[in-house]
């Protein structure tokens, strides 16, 4: 499959995928950063917090300790909140930098440099600052051991009700008496804030292995599927299958897509049908081209061979014509001189009866070898085959055939020689009972086709029928299967349907009858101050030979 072959870095779904992957990870990594910072701030300030009120309130529960200067009683104090677990140190400056109290008994009496880290934020300055907010009191530093320590300041203020003690004089000019240090272990708060951001993290990391594998499925179920189905549909189109349809299952820009694809596969395979169609169309024009230049070609090859013919018959049948008048005009003479029932006188008879048949030939020759341009006079077809059934029928070989017509009352009246056609009409009504041999069914049919602008004449038989190869030798002259037969009123025929612009066509398979169809062109009649044709036989002989 195409999709198969095209590399995966090269799909436009892991394209899409890998950006929107990428684009989620950096948003809930930058959340995930944010989210620390918050926390960490967040804890960071809710210890300064709890810090400073734990440092206002030593203060004011010492305050009593410090109006009665009782040191150990401080001093107790001190050292019972310094051994608490979070607080690692608590200290109480004088005014000069002096620790007096402490949780760490080795650091008492010592005096602590200003610049200290605990006594910078008031001391920064010439002028040491009487006031400080909760933020600049509070110091963040890393003892020995490592560990994180948040350190607050309180400093602890001359009020009246100190400097008007009677225990303890403080000048009243005197803003700050000392300075109270505690110091927070944050080692708590740093493994809470670790947990809390390995939490962070696995929840950040989590989300993005989810928001990932959501968007690949996403992306799997809405573009790359759809996207296999119209490349397996392009794949099958190419392969000239063009009833594949795309099923559209939604309404976006691959439905549309698809719609337009469907679209086009239809306009493809209507214009491959009308191809198709054309194609065929194209071919049976060829084959009907080729079937009439067969044609053609076979009537100019049947036509020289009867001009041939006929010159040759022509001065064949003239040589013969007078030796063969003298032999039967001596032959009837010598009839008479001998008995009827002498062998003499019947050898004679042999002999006049074979010569008329010779002269019949010759005749035929003759007729063959004259054909004239045919004078056309108006003519109704339908009328001419009824006079010459009406002939034929008093034939003995007529006797048990039964004739059935179906004439066309549409068929016009048309312009042809009338006694040629009685000719061609007779020689194919005699040739199809002889075919019969007497005892049969005959049809004669004519019809009307005025889209071809002609009448055609159907005369059918239930003889024995005419094998293949013979069907094209039919209008050979001197061809016949007829023990009797001269081979030449076919030839005659066709010749004077020819000579009328018509055509005959021979329609027959072995067991099956014979159909012989002649066509006539339907020529306007001639105009009515011309000499009318006669409308009977003028020699008053009938037709001549039938092959």
């Amino acid at each position: 499959m195409w999709f198969k072959q095209l590399p995966w870095y090269k799909r436009i779904g892991v394209k899409i995928s890998i950006v929107t992957t990428l684009l989620g990870i950096g948003f809930l990594s930058v959340h995930t950063y944010f989210s620390i910072q918050y926390y960490r701030q967040e804890l960071i300030e809710e210890v300064i917090r709890s810090v400073s009120l734990l440092s206002d309130t030593i203060k004011a529960g010492s305050r009593s300790d410090m109006l009665l200067y009782a040191p150990d009683r401080l001093h107790q104090t001190v050292d019972n909140i310094g051994k608490q677990p979070s607080i690692q140190k608590m200290r109480i400056f004088n005014d000069v930098g002096e620790i007096i109290y402490s949780s760490d008994r080795s650091e008492m009496n010592l005096l602590v440099d200003k610049q200290a880290e605990q006594c910078y934020a008031c001391h920064s300055a010439e002028k040491p600052l009487e006031r400080l907010s909760t933020t600049e009191r509070t110091r963040i530093f890393t003892d020995p051991s490592g560990h994180r320590v948040l350190g607050m300041i309180n400093p602890i203020y001359n009020e009246p009700d100190c400097y008007n003690a009677s225990c303890h004089v403080h000048p009243a000019d005197k803003k700050v008496l000392g300075v109270m240090d505690i110091d927070v272990s944050l080692e708590p708060i740093d493994q809470r804030m670790r947990a809390a951001e390995a939490k962070l993290l696995s929840i950040g990391l989590g989300s993005a292995v989810a928001l990932a594998g959501l968007i690949l499925y996403l992306i799997n179920h809405f573009l790359n599927q759809p996207l296999k189905v119209l490349i397996e549909g392009t794949r099958r189109v190419a392969g000239d299958d063009l009833d594949v349809e795309i099923p559209i299952r939604t309404e976006d820009e691959l439905a549309i897509f698809a719609r337009s694809f469907n679209q086009m596969t239809q306009d493809l395979k209507r214009a491959k049908a009308s191809l198709t169609q054309w194609g065929c169309r194209l071919e049976q024009m060829v084959c009907e081209r080729t079937k009439d230049l067969q044609e053609t070609q076979q009537q100019l090859v049947r036509s020289e061979k009867l001009a041939s013919l006929g010159k040759l018959s022509a001065g064949i049948a003239h040589e013969i014509n007078n030796p063969l008048t003298g032999i039967l005009n001596l032959s009837q003479l010598l009839l008479d001189e001998f008995p009827p029932e002498s062998q003499v006188h019947q050898d004679l008879k042999l002999i006049v009866r074979e010569t008329i048949r010779c002269r019949n030939i010759v005749r035929g020759l003759l007729d063959f070898a004259r054909q004239t341009a045919p004078e056309k006079a108006e003519v109704d077809v339908n009328q001419v085959i009824r006079e010459i059934l009406h002939i034929v029928s008093s034939q003995q070989s007529f006797q048990n055939i039964r004739v059935l017509t179906d004439f066309d009352p549409a068929v016009p009246r048309i312009m042809a020689d009338l006694d040629q056609l009685k000719q061609v009409f007779f020689n194919v009504i005699v040739n199809a009972s002889e075919a019969m041999a007497g005892n049969g069914e005959l049809k004669l049919l004519t019809r009307w086709e005025p889209d071809r602008s002609r009448i055609a004449v159907h005369c059918l038989d239930n003889g024995p029928g005419i094998p293949e190869e013979n069907l094209n030798k039919l209008f050979d002259p001197f061809f016949t299967t007829k023990e009797m037969g001269t081979g030449l009123g076919l030839a005659i025929s066709y010749g004077i349907v020819k000579a009328h612009r018509g055509n005959i066509e021979v329609r027959s398979k072995p067991g099956e009858g014979c159909e012989m169809i002649i066509t006539l062109p339907a020529e306007l009649p001639e105009r009515a101050d011309e000499t009318p044709p006669p409308s009977q036989v003028t020699n008053g002989e009938g037709p001549r030979d039938a092959a």
